[in-house]
């Protein structure tokens, strides 16, 4: 297509790709069930790619019609293309063949200015609309502009950001904001961080400790926590899936940030908060201190969490571990408490992809409530570092 772009005719393409679609099928049944509007921005064609391959995958749990725009501003001659494409799941004898929609807009130069205006009248009426933004700062992209406000969820990967600690914080005060704004569903969208979602198991594990009546005491006398954590490949370190740990704990335990929350030794961020002291009055506190640290791992290693250590020493002596192994897909998982036997067991903890991240947060029906509150206190953290 040329530089004009009808979004007429991209329906028209759609229909008869579906036709198509049908006669192929050799008389099969073939179902166009999409469920949602999926925007998504890439910055060059591997990205592009990969994301049609997660789209493809997405079609089994979540068939959608996705809107790929693919913009390089920088690149010349300026240039606005779409393509279509039907994203179909092998179907077993006699069992309808499942399929979603995929739009593609290839802009580059001062065409990509045209883009976010392209999308609008793309999208399937009725249908909730999410827009994923991976890589670095998603904040200021064109389309999370114009979109904003039919948006039903915003999703970012932290894990990916530029400037970890200001976007960590940016992403908190939009998460904030948006509970005043106006979108398709009466507020501002839901947040969703992939980095978050990656953080899942770890956050199960840690909470399968306490699920037994003789630990569960232990669970409000924690004092220390040290979290290492392998980084994303970048140009500066990236704590933000152990921000968001050390969020999640605060959280949840009902420790408060001291003002002189954050202090920094070498790679070693540690964190400062209080807790109700147990057993000595209503009024008594307790110091809380996490650290949290960039660990040695192999060059292939996965970004994301490679230990958690929870330790009480208030009284009784508690240590709780969770820490990746040499067997893939698995950590070992560990508590001590004195005057008790060790336990130990060896658990799986499988690595998910970018498809099982982004398809969990697809099936999120409102706010993580307990990701947002986890994000507040990740980013008072991240709002003191350097």
């Amino acid at each position: 297509m040329s530089n004009v772009v009808d979004t007429a005719s991209i329906e028209r393409e759609l229909s008869h790709l579906w036709q198509k679609q049908a006669l192929e099928a050799g008389g099969q049944v073939v179902t166009r069930a999409l469920t949602l509007n999926l925007v998504v921005r890439a910055r060059d064609s591997a990205t592009a790619e990969l994301v049609s391959e997660i789209v493809q995958r997405l079609t089994a749990s979540h068939p959608n019609r996705a809107v790929l725009a693919l913009l390089r501003p920088d690149e010349t001659p300026s240039r606005l293309e779409a393509f279509v494409q039907a994203n179909c799941l092998l179907a077993s004898q006699g069992q309808p063949q499942v399929c979603g929609e995929q739009i593609t807009l290839d802009a580059r130069g001062t065409a990509t200015a045209q883009v976010a205006s392209l999308v609008l009248p793309l999208l399937v009426a009725d249908l909730p609309v999410a827009l994923w933004l991976p890589g670095p700062a998603p904040f200021d992209d064109p389309l999370l502009i114009r979109l904003q406000g039919m948006l039903d969820r915003l999703i970012v990967d932290s894990r990916a950001f530029a400037d970890p600690a200001r976007d960590l914080v940016a992403l908190a005060a939009f998460e904030t904001a948006d509970h005043q704004g106006v979108g398709a569903g009466g507020s501002g969208p839901a947040v969703s961080d992939l980095n978050w979602s990656a953080l899942t198991p770890w956050r199960e594990l840690t909470a399968q400790f306490f699920d037994t009546r003789p630990l569960l005491p232990h669970l409000r006398r924690l004092d220390h926590v040290v979290i290492s954590y392998v980084p994303p490949a970048g140009p500066r370190l990236n704590p933000t899936a152990g921000l968001l740990l050390a969020g999640w704990l605060a959280a949840c335990l009902g420790w408060t940030p001291l003002e002189d929350a954050v202090s920094i030794e070498g790679p070693v961020v540690r964190l400062y908060l209080r807790r109700a002291a147990v057993g000595v009055g209503p009024h008594a506190i307790r110091l809380v201190t996490v650290d949290v640290y960039p660990a040695e791992a192999p060059a292939e290693a996965a970004p994301g969490i490679a230990s958690l250590r929870l330790q009480a020493t208030d009284g009784i002596a508690a240590d709780f571990r969770v820490e990746r192994t040499s067997a893939p897909g698995h950590v070992l998982t560990a508590a001590e408490v004195a005057g008790h036997a060790p336990i130990s067991r060896l658990a799986r903890c499988e690595e998910p992809t970018l498809a099982d991240l982004l398809a969990a947060e697809l099936r999120l029906l409102s706010r993580d409530r307990t990701f947002e509150r986890a994000l507040r206190v990740a980013a008072t953290f991240a709002a003191r570092l350097p």
